[in-house]
């Protein structure tokens, strides 16, 4: 099953940036680390910037996740989680 990208506003937490997508049946949390985040592109972002490096970056974050969602690597809650080791 897919997950189809709808704009939801992203917040920042202790773990990183977190989003939903739809899914089949509803919406599908999706968290990006910031270790994720700090990966993407040098240099680091301090702590105000993980929301922008997240809006510059949302697309692949979004593919990322629905590649994840589509494999079965989820979590125990129904979540996809966006490692830095993702990024490939």
């Amino acid at each position: 099953m897919s997950l189809s990208p709808i704009g939801n506003p992203a917040h920042e937490t202790i773990r990183g940036v977190r989003f939903a997508m739809l899914g089949g049946a509803g919406l599908v949390v999706v968290l990006v680390t910031h270790a994720a985040l700090e990966e993407i592109e040098a240099p680091r972002p301090t702590k105000n910037d993980y929301l922008d490096r997240f809006e510059k970056y949302r697309n692949k974050f979004e593919q990322i996740a629905n590649s994840k969602h589509q494999r079965g690597q989820v979590e125990p809650s129904g979540s996809v989680v966006v490692h830095a080791g993702d990024l490939g």
